[in-house]
């Protein structure tokens, strides 16, 4: 009975050794199974792959609207109600004391068609057979219908006092050559007497607006000229800006009152940003600006204004006023804040511990961790390059690890989601 019993507590332990050790490798097994899983899910959710590394150009750039302010005076006189003449013409460059525009003088349109019947009829005049007898009178004919056709190309108040003054002469001549006795020179000196009349009363009693400097000539005139200052921006703030309720990328009209000069190169733009980088700019920082497709400028941050906790305005100055921008006041650009070339890699490819960043790079089916410096990042993609090994022993690396350590190069294959 005794070895009977005793061997009913062999049998017994084995079974329960058996049963523990099954248990443990079903443990082991759910855990090898969990493990497996979730590096098949995280394969499936962010896959390692390959990027070559290549020399690449990194910018950060910012989208904004901005106000166009400009150094501004408006051109205006007493009888604007009238219509006005544009001497000169949109854009151009005007000296001071130059005529810009005048205003028209009351029954103008009636003035110039009498005007009109004049010149055809002293031409008749001259078409005489009387005067068809001479050479000299037919080339000062010819003289006088190149002037005339010259003056009806121009609006310029000089230019039309000009080719008035030479007409006048020529037919003086010509008049002179009949003899002012004679039947046909008193009457054709009769007409051009009508004439002159006529356009005495048309020019010298118009008012002519001149410029008061230098600068260039604009009719787009929207009534903000004297609201943005350049000599100070103490009035500017994001909420003045809001309620001016313009639209970026209107065009402003043309006036038919008045005019302007935009006396200075200078053009200013002020913008309200909440970017990292807008918050970390200061004054006298060099960026980039574009304006529409392919307009890009250089820039300078002229002053900055805290807007909360969040946001800065931030006025740049352009040095070269850009002639695209006289039609608007409101425009919607690109300000780039930096731009910089170097050796370009996603951010997925980088390793991050403590204060230090890696890559692995991938030769030949064997993997090598790189540490690498990162110059600049936009979010996407960063620019690194290696440490010197002046670096590298400042931060405490000895020579012979400093001399093994591997290098990051164009064209190396580096893991992504490594």
């Amino acid at each position: 009975m005794k070895k009977v019993k005793d061997k009913n507590k062999v049998i017994e332990s084995k079974s329960k050794k058996n049963l523990i050790g099954s248990i443990i490798f079903l443990v082991l097994t759910i855990i090898i199974l969990i493990l497996a899983s979730r590096t098949i899910i995280e394969l499936f959710e962010e896959p390692s792959e390959v990027f070559v590394v290549e020399e690449g150009t990194l910018s950060l750039t910012e989208t904004a609207d901005a106000y166009i302010i400009r150094s501004e005076t408006v051109l205006q006189g007493e009888n604007y109600k009238n219509g006005m003449e544009k001497t000169k013409s949109e854009g151009k460059k005007v000296s001071k004391g130059e005529t810009v525009f005048r205003y028209l003088v009351n029954g103008e349109s009636k003035l110039k068609e009498n005007i009109d019947k004049l010149n055809q009829e002293i031409l008749e005049a001259q078409d005489s057979e009387l005067l068809n007898s001479s050479a000299d009178v037919q080339n000062i004919k010819k003289e006088i219908k190149v002037l005339l056709t010259n003056m009806s190309k121009t609006n310029n108040i000089e230019e039309l006092q000009k080719y008035k003054k030479e007409i006048s002469e020529c037919n003086s001549k010509i008049t002179s050559i009949l003899g002012t006795h004679s039947k046909k020179g008193s009457y054709l000196k009769e007409l051009i007497d009508e004439k002159e009349k006529y356009e005495d009363e048309l020019y010298d009693n118009a008012e002519i607006i001149k410029a008061s400097q230098s600068g260039i000539v604009s009719y787009k005139v929207d009534g903000y000229e004297n609201i943005f200052k350049t000599d100070n921006f103490d009035y500017l703030n994001k909420e003045f800006l809001d309620s001016l309720d313009l639209k970026a990328g209107e065009m402003i009209e043309s006036s038919d009152e008045k005019g302007k000069l935009i006396t200075s190169f200078e053009t200013y733009l002020a913008t309200v940003l909440s970017s990292d980088a807008a918050k970390e700019a200061k004054v006298g920082d060099k960026v980039k600006i574009t304006i529409g497709t392919n307009n890009t400028v250089d820039a300078q941050v002229k002053e900055i204004k805290e807007e909360g906790e969040n946001e800065r305005l931030i006025v740049f100055k352009m040095i070269n006023l850009s002639e695209d921008l006289i039609d608007f006041r409101k425009i919607s650009i690109d300000v780039i804040w930096w731009s910089r070339q170097g050796l370009k890699v996603p951010n997925s490819s980088l390793i991050k511990e403590g204060d230090l960043n890696y890559v692995i790079r991938n030769r030949a089916g064997y993997d090598v961790k790189i540490l690498v410096k990162v110059l600049r990042t936009n979010g996407v993609y960063s620019l690194v390059d290696n440490y010197s090994s002046s670096e590298l022993f400042d931060m405490g690396y000895d020579a012979d690890t400093v001399r093994n350590m591997y290098t990051i190069k164009l064209y190396d294959k580096i893991k992504t989601n490594p």
